[in-house]
């Protein structure tokens, strides 16, 4: 998890910049580099400090897009797509607001600016939809190869999208300006809410709202839409049959109840028939005498309320189930959080120490709450060591001493290992003291100090130290190490070490060997 409030004064000479420029660069190439350097992953996205997690494995995550020398690529987690995403939503949200009321002006112009300017945005999406990388079904990798991602988004929201941007309103079946046919055709812009929620969801996300509130605001913008846009289809139903059908009682009737007239103002027209909406959703519907009917009138009396009454029963039963979660949030994470809030204000815990805690407590868990010792409990030993396998044999193989052990050996090595987190700051090893543990650095950053506290080097993701400890126990250690950002690291002790051995005496009078060469070579230095 980055934390931008954590300075560090590094007195290492800093890496060049992923993107430089020579001194003698022009105005474009500056301008095109600035362009490059927005489509890279930053540390604020919160979908970086879920799936990147420490600042070696974001500079991974550069070099890796920068390796694949495409200027085009958007990452996922870039702050051009960041900022591109609130835009977009921003823009259809005003849309999809604004489209349904054109059907009750007098004389709506199919060629209204705002609406083709949402089309060409919304066209806009879909080329940048081709250019943005993507998170795997596993996520575990991102995505960002041009072949792959056109692949991706073909097979999901491409023909959703693709309709949704279409001005398709610009078509005029009838030329009657007074009831309108064209605005039968932004029904189509309804598929553009494919994009549209995932997106939304990204913004909500970023902004750090729990779950339960991010259900609540979706249900009730998806009610707001729902009849908004029911209320456009009640209207213009008739609007568009009395171009098809001569004029009869029927029809008459049919309009004047509708209120599709153009005398009646624009705000009433649309006031009758959202309360029409409402009747019929809920089921109350409305008096009108049987003889009254029209065929297509019941067709359309009927569909509204069997649409509404689904709709209803899911945003009820929605609701239903975030005020039953509500009830049990104490059980997940941010219930367990609020109670961790109220332990340090009962505590009266200072400003800086309860920033520190929540830190941590964000880093470890992501906003998603598990009792990790309860769910190893359910399962066997043997499960239990796959698990850690999984974790930590890249890191295990990145050490040469454990390279040529056998593979039951390194299963047990792993089994033993223990978890443990550092907060920025806070000291791992300290020079001079005696060692008996050996370390791997899942993710996060160290500073290497000596004796002097002068900085000699920076450990990262995949990074080990201390072996010297495990083959030697009491050896004084050569360097004082302090984490830079919270740090997940492995620690593996000499007596485990030792334990493990036990049954390969041949390794374990091998690494003696090797051991006492070692400090030989260091006595004679």
């Amino acid at each position: 998890m980055f934390d931008s409030s954590l300075k560090h004064a590094c007195m290492l000479p800093k890496p060049p910049h992923y993107l430089n420029l020579y001194p003698t660069a022009g105005f474009l190439k500056r301008q095109i580099y600035k362009y490059r350097n927005l489509t890279l992953p930053v540390e604020w996205h919160h979908g970086s400090a879920q799936f990147i997690r420490s600042q070696m494995a974001l500079r991974l995550e550069w070099d890796r897009q920068v390796a694949l020398n495409n200027w085009l690529i958007w990452h996922p987690y870039s702050t051009i797509k960041f900022y591109w995403d609130f835009y977009f939503v921003l823009i259809t949200f005003a849309a999809m607001g604004y489209m349904p009321m054109q059907v009750f002006h007098g004389c709506p112009d199919p060629y209204d600016y705002f609406i083709l300017y949402a089309d060409a945005i919304a066209f806009i999406n879909v080329i940048i939809c081709f250019i943005t990388g993507y998170l795997d079904e596993g996520h575990k990798k991102i995505i960002l190869e041009p072949k792959l991602i056109i692949k991706q988004y073909l097979k999901t929201n491409f023909i959703f999208d693709l309709i949704g941007c279409l001005p398709l309103q610009m078509i005029q079946p009838f030329h009657d300006c007074r009831y309108p046919s064209h605005t039968i055709f932004l029904i189509f812009k309804l598929f553009r809410l494919v994009s549209l929620d995932y997106q939304s969801v990204n913004l909500l996300n970023q902004l750090g709202l729990s779950y339960i509130t991010k259900e609540f605001l979706s249900v009730v913008v998806q009610i707001v839409m729902f009849f908004h846009w029911m209320a456009y289809i009640h209207y213009q139903m008739p609007a568009f049959c009395v171009n098809l059908y001569a004029m009869d009682d029927y029809l008459q009737r049919w309009m004047n109840r509708f209120a599709v007239n153009a005398g009646i103002p624009m705000f009433q027209k649309y006031t009758i028939n959202l309360f029409y909406v409402c009747s019929l959703c809920v089921g109350a519907g409305y008096y009108t005498p049987l003889e009254g009917h029209s065929l297509l009138r019941m067709i359309q009396t009927t569909a509204i309320s069997l649409t509404g009454l689904i709709f209803l029963t899911y945003a009820f039963m929605k609701l239903l189930r975030l005020t039953m979660y509500q009830q049990f949030e104490v059980n997940v994470f941010y219930g367990r959080y609020k109670e961790l809030r109220d332990y340090m204000n009962l505590k009266k815990l200072p400003t800086c120490l309860q920033r520190k805690i929540d830190h941590f407590i964000n880093y470890k868990y992501n906003g998603h709450y598990f009792n990790e010792r309860h769910i190893l409990d359910t399962i066997n030993e043997q499960i239990k060591q796959d698990i850690n396998m999984y974790s930590c044999k890249t890191l295990m193989n990145n050490v040469p001493l454990f390279r040529d052990m056998p593979v039951a050996l390194i299963n047990s090595m792993i089994f033993s290992l223990k978890r443990k987190f550092y907060m920025p700051g806070q000291m791992v090893v300290k020079y001079g003291q005696p060692g008996r543990s050996f370390y791997l650095i899942s993710s996060g950053t160290l500073t290497v100090l000596d004796s002097k506290d002068k900085e000699m080097a920076h450990l990262r993701d995949g990074s080990y130290f201390g072996e010297g400890a495990i083959l030697r126990p009491g050896i004084l250690r050569k360097a004082t190490i302090i984490a830079l950002e919270i740090t997940e690291i492995y620690k593996f002790t000499a007596e485990d070490f030792q334990e493990c051995l036990r049954p390969y005496p041949h390794y374990k009078k091998q690494l003696e060997e090797t051991a006492a060469r070692a400090a030989a070579r260091s006595q004679s230095s």
